[in-house]
């Protein structure tokens, strides 16, 4: 699917614009099943934390003794996983390991671990320091199963004594930590995000997980001071014995995608009555979303949009070399039909600010972009498509990366 649907979709601009409610709506015109998120008068100037985190890694070795490692881990060997085996080997069939497969099973997987983890604090008594949300309880099927995993994992960090191993490769984590620091310190991140959401949130953090797979997690945890947000995120690549995460692109990438679902989600959720006119948009590409792990229009609405804000236009604004047409491309590529139609409607949003001073705002204006798209048009975009056709066939049994 080329970018060459950007021009008439900007012309239509104009009338969307004008059919749209601006920001003067009432409180009474929005969905009152959130509550507001607190509004950016001026971006804030606060860093972010980077760490290793204790919770994460006692989690990490669990899993590496169930069927999830296979999959969610790094496939390749390094120092820090045969430490693992020879550390825990007697400790591989432990009560928590056979708890946390039992709920994989049952579909406690990619994100659920690493949200539940992160509502407790340091190993190991891993205290409970929030209420687990209705989205982990559903997940688990119950509170009880969460609570018997928690007990598990305390059993396990206490009879492991897991903080002797911890402390062991502090050397380790502290080299991952400065690479990382290395790269990002400096970087606008946070005014540039703030600016372009208009609003803030209390903490931005980054947790590096030496053995998950490459990708990563966007977390949101609710405080009385405010939401704390967390890109909970695996290596780039090997160095000698060890993995790393000094990929700038990559980094740059994945961290500002997953701070973006903190702002993403939430809307989608309370606009959702909007984009329900544009669900048929969902059956072309159900089979690569579903591929992956994207199973509902609702959710591919996230990523279409984490996509179309933070990974293209965040970072265009980022960096004035940004190769934001090559980079629609490749979502395009792997399943993301509609980034180039949100793209285009938010340089309107760009230079609308005084209409639309939040992104909460200018969420019907996309609502109604999608809506105004129609499937019957969607041939012509797949005519027009330069990648392989493995990535726009949804009975296709691959995705297309860009190796480039």
């Amino acid at each position: 699917m080329s970018n060459r649907t950007s021009g008439p979709l900007i012309a239509a601009l104009i009338g969307i614009l004008a059919a749209i409610p601006a920001a003067s709506q009432t409180a009474k015109d929005r969905p009152q099943n959130h509550e507001p998120l607190r509004q950016l008068d001026t971006p804030s100037k606060q860093d972010f934390s980077l760490c290793v985190d204790p919770r994460i890694e006692l989690l990490a070795v669990v899993q590496h003794f169930t069927p999830w490692a296979a999959g969610g881990h790094i496939k390749h060997g390094t120092m820090y996983k045969d430490d693992i085996d020879r550390y825990f080997h007697k400790f591989r069939d432990h009560p928590a390991t056979v708890c946390l497969a039992h709920l994989l099973d049952a579909g406690f997987s990619h994100d659920a671990p690493v949200d539940f983890i992160l509502h407790h604090g340091d190993p190991p008594q891993l205290v409970q320091c929030s209420p687990y949300s209705e989205y982990l309880i559903k997940r688990a099927h119950g509170k009880d199963k969460l609570i018997a995993l928690s007990q598990a994992l305390r059993e396990f960090a206490r009879e492991s004594e897991f903080g002797r191993f911890s402390q062991a490769h502090r050397s380790l984590y502290d080299v991952l930590v400065q690479e990382v620091d290395s790269l990002l310190r400096g970087k606008n991140y946070i005014p540039t995000i703030e600016g372009f959401y208009g609003e803030s949130r209390h903490s931005y953090n980054i947790i590096l997980a030496p053995v998950f797979a490459d990708g990563g997690y966007g977390i949101t945890r609710s405080t009385p001071s405010g939401c704390d947000i967390y890109c909970v995120l695996g290596p780039c690549s090997l160095t000698g014995h060890r993995t790393t995460f000094a990929c700038p692109d990559y980094l740059e990438s994945i961290v500002i995608h997953e701070w973006s679902h903190s702002f993403i989600n939430p809307l989608v959720d309370q606009y959702f009555d909007l984009f329900k006119a544009s669900n048929d948009l969902f059956e072309p590409i159900k089979g690569m979303m579903t591929q992956q792990c994207y199973p509902t229009w609702r959710i591919t609405l996230y990523e279409h949009l984490v996509r179309a804000c933070g990974e293209i236009h965040l970072r265009a604004m980022l960096n004035s070399g940004f190769k934001k047409n090559r980079s629609l491309e490749y979502h395009q590529g792997k399943g993301f039909w509609y980034v180039s139609c949100i793209d285009s409607l938010l340089h309107a949003y760009d230079s609308h600010r005084h209409a639309y001073p939040t992104f909460r705002d200018f969420i019907p204006v996309i609502a109604k972009g999608l809506e105004d798209i129609r499937t019957a048009d969607l041939p012509a975009k797949i005519t027009s498509f330069h990648g392989p056709l493995s990535a726009i066939l949804p009975q296709s049994d691959k995705i297309y990366v860009d190796g480039a």
